[in-house]
Parts: C-alpha cells; structure tokens; sequence
C-alpha cells in the first residue's frame, strides 16, 4: 500500500543527522591541514566532488536487469517479476530508477554505507525501496549472529527505531568488521583536507587582491587598543578583491611591509595538481574523467577508458549486484546484472570488426548484433547463425581426421532425344572436319 502524499514527502527530510549538536560526531576531528572534513563538506572539494558524481551517475545510468537461469546454462530477463519494474523504472513513489541508484552510490561513497528501508506491499515483501540516510543509522550484531538496524527517524524526534535484517537494504563500500562500511572520508581525511585548503588559501589570497599578508609596523610602541584598531581599519579599507589597490593613509611613524612569501615558491599550483591525482586514487579513478588530462594522450585515452570501466566502476556494480541477491530475492535462479556492453565499445571500425568476426564463427546472430547497435531485430531469419565451412573440430585434429569433404554438386540430366543426339553428334563431326582441311581463303583477303 502506497503510503499518503503528505507522509511520501517526509523522506525527503532524511538528511544528515547534526551529530555535533549531540555530542556524537564521529568526523569532529580536524585533520593535520587544520581542515574539518566530514562527508558533507568534502563535497566542497572539487576532486571529490567530482568523483562521486562520476562514479553514481555512471552506475546509475547503466542498464540494470533481473534475469532467470536458464537450465541450458543460459540466462534470460525476467520482466515479469515485481522486483524488475522496482530496479529498472521506479523504487518508490517519487524517485526514478536512475535518482534512487544514483543516490545511495553517491551516498555510500561519503559514508562508507548506504540504506533503503524494503516495505512490503502489493508486489511482495520488497514492493518499494525508501533510501534512509546513513548518518541516522547505527548496526548492532545481535546474539543470533543477526544484524539490528536503529535508525534515528526525524519524523520522530530522532528517536531511535528498530529494523530486522530482511527489512533494510544494506549497501557496503570497504568494511573493516564485514557490518559497517568504512568512510573513504575517514581513511582519506589528510588526502580530502589538504586538497580543501589549498582551495581556501586560493580563495583568501584572491579574496585580499591577490597580495600577501602585510604587517604594520610603527617607530614608536602602541598601546593594543590602539594596534587593534589600526588593523581593523586597515582590513576594512583593503580586504577584499573590490578594495584591492587603494590608497593608504597611515599613522604617523607607521611603515606597511608585505611579508615574503609567494605562491610560486610554496608550489602552489603543482600541489593542488598533485592533490587532484592523490583524491583519485581514493576511488581508482582515471584522471582523465574528471577532467584532468595531462597525462592523457590520443594513444590511450580509450585504455584508460577501458580500465575505468574495469577497475572502477565494476567492483561497485558487482556490490549493488550481490547486495539485491542478498537483501532481494529469495529465489537462487533469479539475480540482478548490469550491462557494461555499451560502456566496452569501441569505435565503429572496431565494432565492425569485432560483429565480423562473431558472427563468422556462429557466436552472435544478425539479430543479436543488431541488439547491441541499439536497433530492432529483422525478423526470424536474424536469428540464423553462419560459420565457415571448412572447419573441424579439436577432436578431428587430434585423431588425425581431415574436415569432411565437399558432396559433388549433382548431375543434371539430359532430356534431349535420340534423334537431338544424332544431330548434334553429326554436327560435331563436320566442324571437326573443317578444322583439319582449313578454313577456305574468304574474298578481300590475299
């Protein structure tokens, strides 16, 4: 049962839980940058940002299906199941399949975890997914050996509400104790804060005029109501890029002087060009697919595309697969795959090549082919298979035995007359004797 529309939109205040304001914060420390990194304000690194958005939008946007083993050995989709439509077009009442797949990769990538509360209905015991925030959730192993989900739900003042096993679906990213999945923040937090404040002391020093510091300095001693003051009125006449380049009108005995230090010698550039490729190699992420492509070249930038979908994105479809056969379904003959064919393409002379020569050997029929482009099957004589004919098999050749030979194409048969027969034989005969008496010397010629 579908629950009421004001109660629908109440999900959508599951956002983190201020774990500060409780004391329980597990990201309150600060890291050695003097940076405080949690899962939310990492996003405000540009890097991390960027892969996580490119690692939920790209295991969201594959095609995800629900298939039946076939007792052949084969497999085929099951769109008849509840949970199909539940994967491939809506969990819930408000989110597409995309958004909700997108949304708990992008947050178990923060936090380690994701969650969606499985409710019953009229499709079976998972007839929607509602995605709870991992923030709010706190797992227990109980004596049983089986696991009690407490989530602090905000539509009831944070108070803490008990789930089973079988009623949470429970996403994992690197787990240390194989209950809780450990924060990539949490592991990465000196990588992410460094990256962060490099950012911030980008956006102060642009922020003073792209200036150093300065420091005022007086002939005289100043009492420290007095030096107080004369910096506050500094910072208010020249702070700020809008102030920059202004004229100064100071104290007698007062002298500014800028301080040393410059960007080019602290390699300001170069670090925050290092920290890029650092927060990739929190996730194996290619450079190049968040935009960094000094390294890339037109040699190889497609097997670098190739090993994005290998070495990264696969292990996080491979988790989302095995956690919908664990939390989903109960029948071992039905499981959740994910597509990576359109993702492992080549270009359209490689493509060609590659269907030539499966084809050839019988692997794939027109119409499969055809499946793979993107475009609808010809009908029954697509799904014919060809292989070349002079092939034999490992066995043959081990014993010695040649491919079996070709039948001769059959004899057509005359149904001419004996009297054609005779006429013809007759007429064989006379051009046989003009070819042996010479061809008489026509008129004009000599």
């Amino acid at each position: 049962m579908i629950a009421p529309a004001d109660r629908q939109w109440d999900m959508y205040d599951l956002r983190a839980l201020d774990h500060a304001a409780i004391g329980l914060d597990p990201f309150a420390s600060r890291g050695s940058a003097g940076v405080r990194i949690t899962p939310e304000t990492a996003l405000q690194c540009s890097a991390f940002l960027a892969c996580v958005r490119v690692l939920s939008e790209s295991v969201a946007s594959l095609p995800l299906h629900l298939f039946s083993r076939l007792a052949t050995g084969g497999k085929q989709r099951a769109p008849e199941h509840p949970l199909y439509r539940l994967l491939h077009r809506a969990p819930n009442p408000w989110q597409t399949s995309m958004e909700f797949r997108e949304q708990l990769t992008a947050l178990y990538l923060m936090y380690g975890q994701s969650f969606a509360l499985i409710r019953a209905g009229a499709g079976g015991f998972a007839d929607q997914l509602w995605p709870l925030h991992p923030s709010r959730m706190r797992v227990e192993v109980l004596e049983n050996d089986r696991l009690l989900y407490l989530y602090r739900d905000p539509r009831q003042n944070n108070r803490e509400v008990p789930y089973s096993q079988e009623q949470i679906f429970h996403l994992r990213w690197l787990s240390l104790d194989a209950v809780n999945g450990t924060a990539p923040v949490e592991l990465s937090r000196d990588v992410i804060g460094l990256a962060r404040a490099l950012e911030i002391h980008g956006c102060t020093y642009f922020s003073n005029g792209a200036r150093p510091g300065v420091v005022l300095e007086n002939d005289n001693a100043i009492p420290a109501e007095a030096a107080e003051r004369l910096r506050e009125q500094w910072e208010r006449m020249h702070r700020g890029p809008d102030r920059a380049h202004r004229t100064a009108v100071l104290p007698q005995g007062t002298h500014a002087k800028e301080l040393s230090g410059s960007n080019e010698a602290a390699q300001f550039l170069e670090t925050r060009q290092h920290q890029v490729i650092e927060v990739c190699r929190i996730f194996r992420m290619p450079p190049h697919m968040i935009q960094d492509l000094t390294r890339s070249t037109y040699s190889n930038i497609e097997v670098q595309g190739t090993e994005f979908v290998q070495h990264c994105l696969l292990p996080h479809c491979r988790r989302w697969e095995a956690a919908i056969s664990r939390d989903l379904l109960t029948d071992d003959q039905l499981f959740a795959e994910h597509s990576l064919t359109a993702l492992l393409r080549g270009d359209s002379a490689a493509r060609a090549s590659y269907y030539r020569e499966m084809l050839n050997i019988g692997v794939l029929s027109v119409n499969e082919i055809r499946e793979l482009e993107n475009l609808n099957p010809i009908g029954p004589e697509g799904e014919q298979r060809f292989m070349q004919l002079n092939m034999t098999t490992l066995e043959q050749i081990a014993a010695g035995e040649q491919p079996a030979a070709m039948e001769p194409p059959p004899v057509v048969e005359d149904d001419d007359s004996p009297e054609d027969d005779a006429e013809d034989q007759a007429e064989d005969e006379r051009q046989l004797r003009q070819v042996g008496q010479g061809v008489p010397e026509a008129a004009g010629f000599a």
